[in-house]
């Protein structure tokens, strides 16, 4: 016998087979747990993916019905323009005259700036004014770069179901009733 075995003392079968089951059973619980961690962050993971998909299905539906909007009002506006250049201004929008008078009295038309930004204006052969009046805010021609006309529309449906052009209603009456400009 070597002097190495002589100070070992035996292990039965019986310990050793309990030392292993020990060391298994430390490991398995270690095991779970890493287990268990992985299942709260998949979980966790999974929550986060159904906040951002009802957030994108949300913000989805949001530009949707912005653009049926849009789309509503531009289908009017069209019906608006055809109706004004067959029958003049819709009852109770005042003459052409007028709402040229009113663009004129107007901050916000620049009629350099319409003319800079629709040259087919100048070929039309009518006035800046003119133009917006009979047709180019129906078209959602903006009178100048501080007023969109869309968005007038947008935000103020029933003026286009009435006839007005935007920057004509909005100077006329619209700034003093507090309508949104979007």
């Amino acid at each position: 016998m070597s002097a190495s075995q002589a100070q070992t003392p035996a292990i039965s079968p019986a310990q050793s087979h309990e030392d292993i089951q020990k060391l298994l059973r430390a490991e398995i619980d270690a095991l779970k747990d890493m287990l268990d961690a992985r299942f709260a962050e998949i979980a966790k993971l999974t929550d986060q993916l159904e906040t951002i998909d009802v957030s994108a299905s949300s913000a989805a539906n949001e530009e949707i019905e912005a653009i049926k909007r849009r789309h509503a009002v531009e289908i009017t506006l069209l019906h608006a323009r055809y109706a004004s250049w067959a029958n003049g201004p819709a009852n109770g929008v005042p003459s052409f005259g007028r709402q040229i008078e009113i663009l004129g009295e107007s901050d916000l038309f620049n009629a350099t700036w319409y003319l800079n930004t629709y040259p087919d204006v100048s070929e039309s052969g009518m006035s800046p004014r003119e133009h917006y009046v009979r047709s180019g805010g129906f078209e959602g021609r903006n009178p100048g770069p501080d007023f969109d006309s869309m968005s007038y529309y947008v935000a103020n449906p029933d003026i286009a179901a009435t006839g007005w052009p935007a920057l004509v209603h909005y100077a006329a009456f619209g700034k003093t009733e507090g309508r949104p400009l979007s």
